[in-house]
């Protein structure tokens, strides 16, 4: 049976849990909720169905009805992207918004919208509201603006629409935790905030904002009063969590519950048409895909390909981001003809993509320890390849790869160990395939069927 979601412990923080409406258990690993196990021998959830995805998208309807039976939960969530505008906080979100519709929930979202998105719609079960806000991309001032009105602009509309139960923030806009104990306030609601990201610290380590300004104090401080007016805040990871109980979140309101991968697929190299058609057939193929942003380091990865030139290793980086062009020039300069580009992929080619790798690099700096955690770890385990992590040892996709012995942490200062460890793999098919093996079963472990059934008994623990 799947573990219970990690909790930290009574003697992992000095904060005081009183405040706490669910005390710590005995054994002082979590506080109790429903259920941790679907349907298993004792289970309080038995009665429910088992939890599904809806799959079904509905016709769009203009401002739909609502039949709401008087007992069913009902719920908003606030984000500010939503399938079908792209956005990996988008996507996590409809997993389990069609989870809880497809249980019972009444469930809505509202979101920012695009030129030609219906302002209401209901997809998936689940009520759609878009509030038209767009955002600049020309430039950081302008994005910076656009996430300024957007916060208020989100709110206006969150108080027009019906009072629910409870209320969900995301952190897409940044400082979107502000907005749960505002519509709180007014509509006597359960607040929660699902936070992927920590601001404004992330701001700051990345070096959009100014470190020790005034405004980042005024942030925090902002910031920080707003989460321990939630009454629950979800971790993706244990190194956030940290985090958060240094901020003064009372660890009794924290749920640690993992991100997932997206419906990976894992095809075999001999037979995945993506290798055939970028001539990768015959080399080893070492797999950087996602965004190539500022929160990551790329100079160990440059160092050990400068290193492997002419070892029919390939360094194969797909994505986009603030940072590509900048690696780019370093290939250039480097002569590195053993590193290439590709665009981002499409959803229907991504089992494609990441099979093609016989490794993936995930990179992150470790000033950000504990405010990201790198998702794209999950996917590269379900497609059932090793994951060598170049990052802080105690972050969660660290953890996570050496508990699962699921591939191979190294330190981003030794470059020479991920030259070596590549080397060991291209001349070892039956170590690199144990090692596939390993992270096959790791990305088993973390599926978004398991967190969305997390994510209700959580919300069940708020509504008792």
């Amino acid at each position: 049976m799947r573990a219970a979601p990690w909790r930290p412990s009574n003697n992992a923080s000095p904060v005081s849990n009183s405040v706490s409406p669910h005390p710590a258990s005995a054994g002082g690993t979590r506080r109790p909720v429903a259920c941790r196990r679907r349907n298993g021998p004792g289970s309080k959830c038995g009665k429910f169905p088992p939890i599904g995805f809806s799959m079904a998208s509905p016709p769009g309807l203009k401002n739909p009805k609502r039949q709401r039976a008087p007992d069913m939960p009902s719920i908003l969530f606030i984000n500010r992207v939503y399938p079908p505008s792209h956005g990996a906080t988008g996507e996590m979100l409809r997993d389990i918004a069609e989870s809880l519709a497809g249980r019972g929930w009444d469930v809505s979202i509202l979101c920012t919208g695009e030129a030609g998105e219906p302002k209401s719609v209901k997809r998936g079960g689940v009520f759609i509201h878009r509030a038209g806000a767009a955002l600049s991309r020309r430039s950081v001032i302008l994005r910076a603006a656009s996430y300024s009105l957007m916060i208020p602009w989100l709110l206006a509309r969150a108080l027009l629409l019906r009072r629910t139960d409870l209320v969900v923030t995301m952190t897409d806009p940044p400082m979107l935790a502000v907005l749960g104990p505002m519509i709180g306030f007014f509509k006597r609601n359960k607040v929660v905030h699902w936070a992927q990201d920590l601001y404004p610290e992330v701001a700051e380590e990345i070096g959009v904002l100014p470190k020790g300004s005034p405004l980042i104090g005024l942030l925090r401080s902002v910031s920080t009063l707003a989460l321990k007016r939630c009454d629950a805040v979800v971790s993706i990871g244990r190194c956030m969590t940290s985090r958060l109980v240094q901020r003064g979140v009372s660890y009794a309101r924290i749920f640690n519950i993992p991100n997932w991968a997206p419906a990976v697929t894992p095809i075999d190299r001999k037979n995945n048409p993506f290798r055939r058609e970028h001539g990768l057939e015959g080399d080893f193929v070492v797999v950087y895909s996602g965004n190539m942003g500022l929160a990551h380091d790329f100079d160990a990865i440059l160092k050990a390909a400068e290193s492997l030139r002419g070892r029919h290793i390939v360094f194969l980086m797909i994505g986009d981001g603030p940072r590509r062009a900048e690696i780019e020039r370093s290939v250039a300069t480097l002569g590195l003809s053993n590193m290439r580009f590709l665009p981002s992929q499409s959803a229907a080619k991504l089992s494609e993509s990441l099979s093609a790798g016989d490794a993936h690099l995930v990179t992150m700096r470790p000033n950000l320890c504990g405010l990201v955690v790198p998702s794209k770890v999950y996917g590269v385990l379900a497609a059932g390849r090793p994951c060598l992590f170049i990052g802080p040892a105690d972050s969660e996709a660290a953890r996570l790869i050496t508990e699962q012995d699921a591939g191979v942490v190294i330190d981003p200062a030794r470059p020479a160990d991920l030259a070596g460890i590549l080397l060991d793999w291209a001349a070892d098919p039956v170590a690199h395939a144990a090692a596939c093996r390993r992270a096959r079963i790791a990305g088993a472990s973390t599926t978004r069927q398991n967190a969305a059934v997390d994510f209700e008994e959580m919300l069940h623990s708020l509504l008792r």
